[in-house]
């Protein structure tokens, strides 16, 4: 009887400090995330915005779409230290021709569902800026569960672009996972322009399960073979890739030490006979390993490629 007492103390002891802490919480202003449909404004842009803003002002990590559709008529700027968190049944609904969703270093998106529904539209869906600095192991910038498709048929934009083009501007270490494009212009893009003075790079990212269908270009790299303006050492494993008769590029790769993996499906859609992956004179130590993809639908002007077979 004594033990039952004891141990009925003891519980009640834990439902006081777990209600207490709860409320401490609450006293205090705590939260974990903030959600979008809390907020008010002009448009659906507007409201996002500034849950966005909300969030890294009061360093709230997760911003929390709700599973509803979303109409995107203005860009959208992903906060440093923010993850926007889309729900299973949410969809961004673009109309108009912006950039839709830029991200800041330890900026992240995660389940987003993005259709294209203005034939207008020719920016970037997803875009980063080296001037923002994306560097080092321990920084937290991702892309992952990501969904771009172009409804209109126009065959304009960009899915994912990466630039970076000014004296240390850098995008490293970012990890984009799970990312299906259909439709656009450019599946993937990495561009890196010479600076008036210093480096600038786009090196050392991972992009895994990767799928890309119907796009013009699929993925599309563009830099000098080392500094001062080098895109180098990014891996893209797991790649999907199905082109249709519109299709004129697999591989545009300049830079150095790039490796692609995974398949590529019915080439003989597409209806020109030049080649499908370009190795420019730019590229050194591109390494590709799709089985699928003909040596005569390859041209290499680069340095120490390799294809296997």
């Amino acid at each position: 009887m004594k033990k039952m007492i004891g141990l009925g103390f003891f519980l009640s002891i834990l439902l006081i400090l777990f209600i207490f802490f709860q409320q401490d919480k609450s006293d205090s202003g705590y939260k974990d995330k903030i959600y979008v449909e809390d907020y008010k404004g002009d448009d659906d842009s507007t409201k996002i915005q500034a849950a966005i803003d909300k969030a890294r002002a009061n360093k709230i990590k997760t911003v929390k779409l709700a599973d509803r559709k979303y109409t995107i008529t203005s860009p959208i700027k992903v906060r440093q230290g923010v993850k926007l968190l889309f729900g299973y049944g949410t969809q961004f609904i673009v109309v108009g021709n912006f950039r839709v969703l830029e991200l800041e270093k330890n900026a992240s998106i995660e389940g987003a569902y993005i259709v294209i529904k203005d034939k207008a539209f020719n920016s970037e869906v997803i875009y980063l800026d080296g001037k923002y600095k994306y560097y080092n192991t321990w920084n937290k910038t991702y892309v992952k569960d990501v969904n771009i498709i172009n409804w209109t048929q126009s065959k304009q934009g960009t899915g994912i672009s990466l630039y970076s083009g000014g004296r240390d501007h850098e995008i490293s270490f970012v990890n984009f996972e799970n990312v299906n494009v259909s439709g656009m212009e450019t599946g993937l893009k990495l561009k890196a322009t010479k600076p008036s003075s210093g480096y600038t790079w786009i090196n050392a990212n991972r992009f895994m399960n990767i799928s890309l269908e119907g796009c013009l270009n699929m993925i599309y790299i563009e830099s000098h073979s080392t500094i001062p303006n080098e895109v180098s050492g990014n891996q893209f494993t797991n790649l999907q890739i199905q082109p249709t008769s519109n299709t004129k590029s697999i591989l545009n790769v300049s830079g150095g030490y790039n490796k692609f993996d995974g398949m590529s499906w019915d080439l003989q859609r597409i209806t020109h006979q030049n080649a499908v992956v370009e190795l420019t004179e730019q590229s050194i130590g591109t390494n590709i390993d799709i089985p699928s993809l003909p040596m005569n639908r390859i041209s290499d002007r680069g340095q120490a490629n390799k294809v296997n077979q």
